[in-house]
């Protein structure tokens, strides 16, 4: 039997847990089934396939974005599906940013990850920022 909880765990803390300048992007891509998708934000973040684009994203992302720590705070698995309600850290232009989210996962039945959706206000990590929405998601 899979254990949906600990692998959604494992996913969140392979980004680092706050202690490590990037993360090492592999590996949590193959968290991944190849097909699986990573939608940025939602709402109107953008769509993310396959497992190797969502690697490149990752480190995108590791480019501008550093320390990033996943804080779950609730976890519930019904079935495959796995909601986290967390508050992240990253630091970005010298800021420690501190955002609350949902993130919902989907696993397939050999624990890979099918889809990642974040639901957060980009907002809100612009107002600590200093930006507007756009300057934020130009990196």
């Amino acid at each position: 039997m899979v254990d949906f909880e600990a692998i959604v765990r494992d996913f969140c803390a392979a980004w680092g847990e706050g202690k490590v300048e990037q993360p090492d992007a592999g590996p949590i891509a193959e968290m991944f089934a190849v097909d699986g998708e990573w939608q940025l934000w939602v709402p109107g973040g953008e769509v993310i396939k396959g497992r190797e684009v969502i690697r490149k994203e990752i480190e995108r992302q590791a480019g501008f974005s550093t320390f990033m720590q996943c804080g779950i705070e609730k976890l519930i698995v019904s079935g495959s599906t796995v909601m986290t309600q967390r508050v992240d850290h990253f630091t970005m232009r010298g800021v420690r940013v501190e955002h609350a989210l949902v993130a919902v996962y989907e696993l397939d039945e050999h624990g890979k990850i099918l889809s990642w959706r974040e639901y957060f206000d980009t907002a809100d990590i612009g107002r600590q920022l200093g930006l507007k929405t756009e300057e934020l998601m130009a990196g």
